[in-house]
């Protein structure tokens, strides 16, 4: 049960990794770029629901799980072009089959903050503190999550139009040479809130026996080995005039492996399959600006 929370919690993580602080866009060839102010503060709340069934052995066993967190960022300083993003949190709640639950890994989310160094085309420079929110899961404290923890997605260099479709390779630190690769494709632009806002669709499927074979020799011991893969496909919504995220849902499908047998935290194979319904959205920030 521990294994499995932290695969999820990894899953939510990833799910970050890929469907926030992405490109916005407008109607007629814009070009995408961050707008950053110190002490600019947004405050989201991200729910993932999760419904499958783990199948250990000869055993089935149904599962429901619930996420629930509030996050918040903070522009910290600018400096040579580049944004220091502090990102807080707030609240995680966790619910399985209905009854809430502790992390496998007791976490002081109070003192956790992730700094991010990013410039205007959302290329990240410097990120610090995500091992924490790792706990533990393999691979996900060395990931380069983007700024705010979120975004492995580079702005194109040119401009963009409705229908435009475009790749972002998304390299692991100390993963070999694996990349994932996320597609984009700037679907509309609605108005969210009263705010011009694009309407971007992105796809981007992880292997999990590339990511653990280039992670050899990282894993946790005793880590058993693990296949499958976790494809996910999202809409966002994103200020075109700060490029900043406004809301997001997202359907995810993880099929995992585990071989077990011989190892003895978990001696029989397991496979997990899941399907989430993720959304994030932009909340009033409850606190007062500067803090």
């Amino acid at each position: 049960m521990r294994l499995m929370t932290r695969l999820l919690l990894a899953a939510a993580l990833v799910t970050l990794v890929n469907i926030a602080v992405l490109p916005a866009l407008a109607q007629e060839g814009y070009k995408l770029r961050r707008v950053f102010k110190v002490n600019d503060i947004r405050r989201y709340k991200m729910v993932m629901d999760m419904n499958g069934e783990m199948q250990m052995g000869e055993n089935t066993m149904p599962l429901n799980m619930q996420m629930v967190m509030t996050y918040r960022e903070k522009v910290a300083g600018i400096k040579e072009g580049k944004a220091t993003v502090h990102t807080s949190f707030e609240s995680m709640k966790l619910y399985m089959n209905g009854q809430e639950f502790a992390p496998p890994v007791p976490t002081n989310l109070s003192d956790m903050v992730i700094t991010t160094v990013v410039d205007d085309r959302n290329k990240v420079h410097e990120i610090k503190g995500l091992e924490k929110m790792a706990m533990g899961a393999p691979g996900i404290g060395n990931m380069n999550f983007g700024t705010g923890f979120n975004s492995p997605a580079m702005f194109p260099e040119g401009e963009v139009r409705v229908g435009d479709s475009w790749e972002t390779e998304v390299p692991i630190p100390n993963a070999s040479d694996l990349k994932i690769t996320a597609k984009q494709t700037f679907v509309s632009v609605e108005k969210v809130g009263g705010v011009d806002a694009a309407r971007i669709r992105t796809e981007v499927e992880i292997p999990y026996e590339k990511l653990m074979a280039a992670m050899a020799g990282q894993t946790p011991a005793g880590m058993p080995p693990i296949s499958g893969t976790m494809k996910m496909v999202a809409f966002t919504y994103y200020d075109l005039a700060t490029g900043n995220i406004l809301k997001m849902d997202g359907d995810l499908v993880m099929t995992v492996q585990m071989q077990g047998g011989a190892n003895p935290q978990m001696p029989q194979n397991m496979q997990m399959n899941m399907s989430a319904k993720i959304t994030l959205t932009q909340v009033k920030d409850e606190k007062p600006a500067g803090k």
